[in-house]
């Protein structure tokens, strides 16, 4: 799952705002169509995909494709894809030439770029059974606060999210339970205290700082409802940064959390250093191929709180020339069949839709620690958020990083900290 947020540079789009009748929005600018589905499908539709032409994915994008044309003679989808490198300048320069192929595999921050030039079509306006078909979550990923809650503008296609994953011998050895773990960050502190405590400063059960999530899980919004201004410094969300602190200077978490030097959350779990991490539903069968040592040792459960969404959908361009055909094959590719048949070739995905509930490698485990894990991950999935605003930069992120830093060693105050963060996004956010 790409969990590196594709930071799409705005300034040509933003021009296409002014040639939509002055008024903000997709719907002005054409999102908002409503597409004829009872003629007969024919013509031309491009389909463009994200860096999955290889030796794994090429044969199911062309058996999908002849499978797609056989239902429907007399048409024709031409697939292309795009290398993984500079993506959301491509895009950007399909948007402002007119080329944006007809249906397009986006991820929620730069679907919501085009979404708000009126780029994409409104799809819960143009498939009745929309929230039927797809899991909520999902759909929620692509419906945006600034551009009306009403709208929806990608099918979920492929999904992942994070689950926990406990080194039991580690919690035997400092007398907890692995049959009693965590399942909140409040949990986790009271546990956290307690292998420090008993292991006389050398186990952690802490091991990252913390982030967006980690407000978000506090009950703290990251932005007011219309999705145009950050208000995350709240009270809620500086006790949480204070018990941080508190964990921090406490010895809880590893004295390097905070430095270049820190080696990740993961990494320290592979070794053994700490005795909880998160991943994605496959993380055990992975690392029985990387370190089959450790594999004995983990025991999965889902994630804490609330858990992180990751996913790609596939949207269709308002501007096709061909909007039955193009929405007709964005929904075939997207249905349960053929997304079951792609997450298949890339175990720890997760499918976008409401029937994979149906299926038993998703609904019930077969008594392993993987089979544990990956019914977590998808029970998971059902309600994980997308923790990062579609307008969220890589510069806000190394901002808010660097005050959390400043908290959590007594520079400044948690409250003070969350406040600089938050002015300083929407400085960002308004130029």
């Amino acid at each position: 799952m790409r969990r590196v947020r594709a930071a799409l540079t705005l300034a040509a789009l933003a021009s296409l705002t002014l040639t939509a009748c002055g008024v903000g929005g997709s719907s002005a600018a054409g999102g908002d169509k409503a597409v004829a589905t009872d003629a007969p499908l024919k013509g031309t539709v491009t389909f463009q995909t994200w860096s999955l032409k290889n030796d794994k994915f090429t044969p199911y994008f062309t058996a999908l494709i002849k499978d797609f044309e056989s239902r429907h003679p007399g048409t024709t989808v031409t697939w292309v894809d795009q290398p993984g490198d500079g993506y959301p300048d491509k895009v950007t320069s399909q948007v402002t030439g007119g080329s944006l192929p007809d249906v397009v595999n986006l991820p929620p921050d730069i679907a919501h770029s085009v979404a708000k030039v009126g780029g994409l079509l409104d799809l819960a306006k143009n498939v009745p059974t929309l929230s039927k078909d797809y899991v909520r979550s999902g759909l929620t990923a692509y419906t945006y606060g600034d551009l009306g809650t009403a709208a929806t503008y990608g099918f979920p296609w492929y999904l992942g999210t994070d689950i926990s994953l406990w080194n039991k011998g580690m919690l035997q050895r400092d007398g907890l339970d692995p049959a009693n773990l965590p399942k909140t960050f409040d949990q986790l502190l009271a546990q956290a205290k307690v292998m420090h405590d008993r292991s006389g400063g050398k186990d952690y059960l802490m091991s990252r700082p913390p982030g967006l999530s980690d407000i978000v899980n506090s009950g703290t919004p990251l932005m007011t409802p219309d999705g145009k201004t950050f208000a995350f410094a709240t009270p809620g969300a500086a006790a949480m940064l204070d018990k941080y602190t508190a964990a921090y200077a406490a010895g809880y978490l590893p004295s390097d959390v905070l430095t270049s030097t820190y080696e990740g959350n993961s990494a320290l779990f592979n070794k053994q250093v700490v005795a909880w991490t998160t991943g994605g539903g496959n993380y055990i069968a992975s690392t029985q191929q990387t370190n089959p040592s450790l594999v004995p040792q983990i025991v999965p459960s889902p994630a804490l709180d609330t858990a992180p969404l990751y996913v790609q959908g596939l949207s269709v361009s308002s501007k096709s020339k061909n909007l039955p055909l193009a929405l007709a094959f964005a929904q075939f590719a997207t249905d349960n069949a053929n997304q079951a048949a792609f997450v298949k070739l890339a175990p720890g995905y997760l499918p976008g839709t409401t029937a994979a509930a149906d299926d038993p490698s998703y609904s019930k485990s077969d008594g392993t620690a993987q089979g544990d894990a990956s019914v977590f991950a998808y029970q998971d999935m059902q309600n994980a958020v997308n923790f990062t605003p579609p307008v969220w930069t890589s510069a806000m992120d190394t901002y808010l990083n660097q005050q959390i830093a400043l908290a959590m060693t007594g520079k400044e105050s948690s409250a003070q900290a969350l406040h600089n963060a938050q002015d300083r996004a929407n400085q960002l956010l308004n130029q």
